[in-house]
């Protein structure tokens, strides 16, 4: 079962493009009442402008000291809870590292969810369940027969949401890429000389609960068979792992229904993992995987040379390099393209930097700086840079 995980880890990069998105922090942005700068102004936060701060997502543990894992652009003001959490080793090895968050706006009336994701392993083999089921008893992977992301996001709903859910849809746009990623990996096994198949689908439904609020889910799910020699019987048994890697949801009032979708669109689309931190993960993993096949399963923690190669790149010239990559980043990933496009919640921007960022949708006139935050307003005479006293940017509309 372990060799099983370990190359799901080793076969799923499309789980980095989209597992994404977990962290805390806290913020005092330029929408305080306190900030002595705003005592003569006419303008409000919220009302007359909105804006868009970039969220810092911290690893705690996973190193010797806090590590940046990502981040994400979230309206100022906003609380956010959570972040990543690792579980022991000897666990389900899919859900190691389980991410988790939660955002809400300051009434409450909007909420924003990143659940972690969730591993299956099941066999057609009897003695193969036996372990399974034995494993699952102490704190190993869940057991359950291979399911597709809509039954995921109709178990999701009923069980752990408490929701209804409705019009559930391909994302197509996504598929087409995770079918491209698949059979890649497809490949690749074949290559390795393994009886081994990947597969997966992405969906996204209308949620409602009973108070009448109202809400949208995604969700992503992929399968990886295989088919091993069956000593005992002489045939072959089958065996399957069956990852939710990807499940985000927003349960919103049902009249702040076009506010709460912009912000979906925003926070989804900025998303940004830190390629310092994603790569110490994927060599911690490989460096588990290399002891383990040969034999040796000792624990080993995330330090040494990890920790001591992040620390370098922790100082002051790579905390430059990760601002500047965020800002060469786009969003232009055809999942989140398609689905923000389809429910038309967000609008391109060029910033001062010079490059796109997608932000809340529906406003005339945006203002960037340098390290990340956005002001959109309807007011033509709003100017922050003389509002706040700071160094603000009068940003463009792209045209698509």
């Amino acid at each position: 079962m372990k060799d099983t995980n370990i190359k799901l880890i080793h076969l799923l990069p499309f789980i980095c493009l989209l597992g994404f998105v977990i962290g805390c922090g806290e913020f005092s942005g330029i929408s305080n009442p306190n900030n002595p700068l705003r005592k003569n102004s006419k303008t409000s936060a919220g009302k007359d402008y909105l804006v868009l701060k970039r969220a810092r997502i911290l690893d705690e543990n996973g190193f010797d000291r806090p590590v940046e894992a990502g981040s994400f652009l979230i309206p100022d003001g906003w609380n956010i809870e959570g972040g990543i959490r690792w579980k022991s080793i000897n666990g389900c090895r899919g859900d190691v590292v389980a991410q988790e968050i939660k955002i809400t706006s300051p009434d409450g009336a909007i909420q924003f969810f990143v659940f972690p994701s969730q591993t299956f392993v099941y066999s057609d083999d009897q003695m193969m369940q036996q372990i399974y089921a034995t494993g699952a008893k102490n704190g190993g992977c869940q057991v359950a027969a291979p399911f597709n992301a809509s039954q995921y996001l109709q178990n999701l709903a009923a069980n752990k949401l408490k929701a209804k859910v409705s019009n559930i849809r391909t994302d197509e746009a996504a598929e087409a890429k995770m079918k491209k990623v698949n059979a890649e990996n497809n490949a690749s096994s074949r290559q390795m000389g393994l009886d081994m198949t990947s597969e997966g689908s992405i969906v996204y439904g209308n949620l409602a609960w009973g108070d009448g609020s109202k809400g949208l889910a995604q969700v992503g799910v992929t399968v990886i068979n295989m088919n091993k020699p069956n000593l005992m019987s002489g045939g072959s048994a089958r065996i399957s792992t069956t990852a939710a890697f990807h499940q985000i949801v927003i349960r919103y009032k049902a009249e702040r229904e076009s506010e709460a979708l912009k912000i979906f669109g925003t926070i989804t689309t900025s998303a940004r993992t830190n390629p310092v931190w994603l790569q110490a993960k994927n060599d911690f993993f490989k460096r588990l995987g290399d002891i383990e096949h040969a034999g040796n399963m000792e624990r080993i923690r995330l330090m040494g040379k990890q920790s001591e190669a992040y620390a370098k790149s922790a100082s002051e010239a790579a905390d430059a390099q990760m601002r500047s990559w965020e800002r060469q980043q786009n969003s232009s990933d055809a999942n989140q393209r398609r689905f923000i496009q389809t429910i038309r919640e967000v609008e391109t921007w060029k910033d001062s930097s010079g490059d796109n960022v997608e932000l809340n949708a529906g406003y005339k006139y945006g203002w960037s700086k340098p390290n990340g935050t956005y002001i959109l307003t309807d007011n033509s005479n709003f100017d922050p840079a003389v509002e706040f006293q700071e160094n603000w940017e009068r940003m463009k509309k792209v045209e698509q």
